[in-house]
């Protein structure tokens, strides 16, 4: 009877001990997902939201020194190599600085002045002409002497100078290296300082190490996508507003394109379905671009300005990237402007077209160009 009394009881027992250790023990931690990771699920959590913030920043930072750190190894070699070309440079110079340095001598000392009178005190016609060819061969050979060293000391001078401009090139790649090296230490510090101070430190590490991962392996990706099939479609755009002339007005040798948001982005939709979930929107002096796909939002706040010279055409500037929500550093958007050209060129409308002007209002792009002639 105890034994069929206990069998109950111990049953409970050892369940109340399973319980136990699985809420204590580390995988009894909800593992965060994706969806958990963006500041519209932190704002209750203004701390954790900065750490994440700051994480994401110091892995681009970390690659904009590995770019710098490339940057520099190409710079150095190509100044060792200037200062090689240099170096044989002065040695080739030498011998025909002193060759310069004597004819130069002979003229001043009138050294010269001898033998061509020497040369012409000839009695014959035929003597005097002999003697007139002599001279002209002297002159000539010290024409060339003098006109080769003047040659070998430009070419030395223009390598004097590139090496200048390569130096002040490496001074200031060494400078940004430094200074971003010293951002990504007081970013790692700061996000040390605030893990010190929660109790949750161990899962804010994981969420931590999945937004980096997903960042690296997903999200960039994404980005770089977006910005690829955009800049592709801006290409495309002048082909597109000759079909649509709808958009296009012209007064004179004026012509005015007035582009609304959404007939931008049906053409976007037009040239890549990944667009069917990304919207353009004209604002005030403004765009906004953003997106939203396999739990990736991409935002992109930007704006048009007018460049003259030396190329005509309206520049499009990333001035905000966004990733779920999570702000990109300068130097990401920055390296993305570099890789993907998202500008306009009217000249690819007609090739006499310059744009005059360039404005963003509430739902519409306008341009102003004129016919060049």
């Amino acid at each position: 009877m105890n034994l069929i009394v206990m069998k109950p009881r111990i049953i409970i027992c050892l369940l109340a001990v399973l319980m136990f250790y699985t809420m204590t023990t580390p995988s009894a931690i909800a593992e965060p997902t994706m969806e958990t990771i963006s500041p519209t699920q932190t704002d209750e959590d203004e701390d954790l939201q900065q750490i994440l913030q700051s994480s994401l920043s110091v892995v681009e930072l970390d690659k904009e020194i590995g770019r710098i750190s490339q940057k520099l190894e190409v710079l150095q070699q190509t100044l060792t190599l200037t200062e090689d070309q240099i170096a044989q440079q002065e040695d080739q110079i030498a011998g025909k600085r002193e060759q310069a340095g004597k004819v130069l001598l002979a003229y001043y000392m009138g050294e010269r002045d001898g033998i061509f009178l020497n040369f012409l005190k000839s009695d014959t016609l035929e003597g005097i002409l002999l003697a007139i060819e002599f001279v002209e061969i002297i002159i000539s050979n010290d024409r060339e002497i003098l006109t080769s060293y003047v040659d070998e000391y430009r070419v030395l001078q223009t390598s004097y100078d590139t090496y200048k401009i390569e130096q002040d090139k490496l001074t200031t790649l060494q400078d940004e290296l430094k200074l971003q090296r010293n951002r990504v230490v007081a970013l790692e510090q700061q996000i040390d300082d605030q893990l010190a101070g929660r109790t949750d430190a161990d899962r804010v590490q994981l969420l931590i190490e999945q937004l980096t991962t997903f960042w690296e392996e997903k999200g960039l990706t994404e980005v770089k996508t977006y910005f690829e099939e955009l800049a592709k479609s801006m290409n495309e755009l002048p082909t597109w507003l000759q079909e649509n002339q709808q958009y296009i007005s012209m007064k004179g040798f004026k012509y005015t394109i007035e582009l609304p948001d959404d007939a931008l982005n049906s053409f976007l939709r037009s040239q890549h379905n990944m667009f069917n979930d990304f919207e353009f929107v004209f604002i005030e002096n403004a765009i906004i671009a953003k997106g939203k796909r396999d739990n990736i939002e991409i935002e992109i706040q930007g704006h048009y300005s007018l460049i003259e010279e030396p190329t005509n055409y309206i520049q499009f500037t990333v001035d905000e990237l966004y990733f779920n929500g999570f702000l990109l550093p300068d130097e990401t958007k920055n390296d993305l402007e570099s890789q993907f050209n998202l500008n306009f060129y009217p000249s690819y409308i007609l090739s006499m077209l310059r744009a005059k002007s360039v404005t963003t209002s509430d739902g519409t792009l306008t341009i102003e160009l004129q016919l060049s002639i």
